[in-house]
């Protein structure tokens, strides 16, 4: 199992443990994916656009594209399987073990399990995305503190989930027509060539206008986040996006001292009553 400070000091700049490397490679993996999904297959359901031929011809043309797709596709569901296995297996290991021995086990402790799990949404993100609608209708200054993960993130995590069920099962469907005939009506092909296409439509707007903005091109990131890479992130979005994380990794840390105002307030204190971390990293 790999171990990391969660909290390392860079030129007195603290950044705080984020992602796993199984969880950077698998990211990797899946933005790969889906972008060559997206460039091999928006040709096709825009075959009337100037662009069209010219995209496609970079992948093959009719010959080669095609396969290059299908490849895609079968390396993104396994990937989602892995993924699917790889939590299941995680949180098996590290929580269900752990209360089975200290506790025993029954359905209600194995349900509360998982409705706890961190990317689950629960209330405080309803509390939050209304307390943000407050913010920024000026109904009040103060803008809500997200804790490890925003319901932004949660969004951004299980809008695949339904994409890969649409869009794969559509996919497998379309590749094998006559067997699928076997097994399903055959209107059902029609009804999964409409769901491939719209849906991967969507996928690649919800992509490249929400999840790319978010993690790449907003003010507080642009030109690019860089977390998916190193797996840190810096003490200041930690601030801005994860405030009451930030403050419990703190505390844990011992360094309630070092803690920062929510949300940018600190930027504008001065130099002299700020504390400077000292080089070198916290476990």
């Amino acid at each position: 199992m790999e171990k990391h400070p969660v909290i390392k000091t860079i030129n007195g700049q603290k950044y705080f443990y984020r992602f796993t490397l199984d969880q950077r490679i698998q990211h990797v993996i899946l933005f790969w994916a889906v972008i060559t999904l997206v460039l091999t297959g928006m040709p096709l359901k825009f075959t009337s656009a100037a662009w069209a031929p010219y995209l496609y011809a970079l992948f093959g043309g009719i010959k080669a594209a095609p396969v290059v797709h299908k490849i895609a596709g079968v390396i993104l569901l396994l990937l989602f399987t892995y993924h699917v296995v790889y939590l299941i297996y995680n949180i098996y290991k590290e929580q269900i073990i752990p209360l089975k021995n200290k506790e025993g086990l029954n359905a209600l402790k194995v349900l509360k399990v998982v409705a706890t799990q961190p990317l689950v949404p629960n209330l405080k993100d309803a509390k939050d995305i209304g307390a943000l609608m407050k913010y920024l209708l000026y109904l009040t200054n103060k803008r809500p503190d997200g804790d490890e993960f925003t319901w932004k993130e949660k969004f951004d995590y299980w809008a695949p989930f339904w994409g890969m069920v649409v869009i794969g099962l559509s996919g497998l469907i379309m590749w094998n027509k006559v067997l699928a005939t076997k097994i399903v009506p055959g209107y059902v092909i029609n009804f999964s060539l409409i769901a491939h296409s719209d849906e991967a439509l969507l996928a690649a707007l919800f992509l490249f206008i929400w999840h790319w903005y978010n993690v790449h091109f907003s003010t507080s990131v642009f030109p690019m986040g860089t977390v998916f890479i190193t797996g840190y992130l810096s003490e200041e979005l930690m601030v801005e996006d994860h405030y009451e994380y930030y403050v419990k990794v703190m505390k844990e840390a011992g360094l309630e001292h070092e803690i920062l105002p929510p949300h940018g307030e600190h930027s504008h204190a001065p130099q002299t009553e700020r504390r400077r971390p000292q080089e070198g990293g916290h476990a």
